[in-house]
């Protein structure tokens, strides 16, 4: 069974912010400019640490935005409507299925092509997350990068109902770039949190993956 993934076009990730710049305004005014989904990420955070901020963000942003904790079923439990992104050396997503229930977003990231031969882990997920299309400064802990070719590779290989969004080294220079190799959806985390204006941030890689959508479908890909 695969919950709903919402919409995944602009996929936040939560990353640090500016000097004096408070996390929750920060995510709400993305929200505004355009975000539709918000990962909540902070390995270095505690359960109740991301429960009681995640109350925080969901409060804010109520329901113009997917919600989801990276990571920690726990406190995807607690919050009421969470959803849990997990990566290949974390809880199997059939496991956050089956604790989480049907219409959960359960979101998985793909390092390596050999994780689409485990049928129970794809069949249990919302959305597939491509990681990382290139180098990224936030996440060091990754694979060999995929690039375009490696995100029109996966998007002929995951199932067609299947939303694909891409993570590592997406700006506005380039959200065009993924979204025309197969891409359901871009994700972001300095490009929008280190911003000095968050929300027109949003707002100007909303457009670009809008059109790019909007170009691939008049191109029938």
């Amino acid at each position: 069974m695969r919950g709903q993934a919402g919409d995944v076009r602009l996929y936040l990730v939560t990353g640090p912010v500016p000097p004096g710049a408070d996390l929750v305004d920060v995510v709400a005014d993305a929200v505004g400019g355009g975000v539709t989904t918000v990962q909540l990420r902070d390995k270095d955070a505690t359960t109740d640490d991301l429960v009681r901020l995640g109350e925080r963000l969901t409060e804010r942003i109520g329901t113009r935005a997917t919600f989801v904790l990276n990571d920690d079923l726990q406190a995807a439990r607690a919050l009421s409507g969470a959803g849990l992104h997990v990566g290949p050396d974390d809880l199997h997503p059939a496991r956050a299925r089956e604790a989480l229930g049907d219409d959960a977003v359960v979101g998985w990231s793909l390092h390596h092509v050999d994780q689409l031969k485990d049928e129970a882990a794809v069949a249990a997920c919302s959305y597939l997350a491509v990681s990382p299309v290139w180098p990224t400064p936030t996440k060091t802990d990754t694979t060999a990068p995929w690039g375009l070719d490696g995100v029109r590779r996966l998007r002929d290989l995951v199932p067609a109902d299947l939303p694909l969004v891409a993570i590592g080294g997406i700006s506005a220079a380039n959200a065009a770039s993924v979204v025309g190799a197969g891409a359901d959806g871009v994700c972001v985390v300095s490009a929008i949190c280190s911003s000095p204006d968050p929300g027109d941030a949003a707002h100007t890689l909303r457009e670009i993956v809008d059109a790019a959508l909007a170009a691939r479908a008049e191109e029938g890909r």
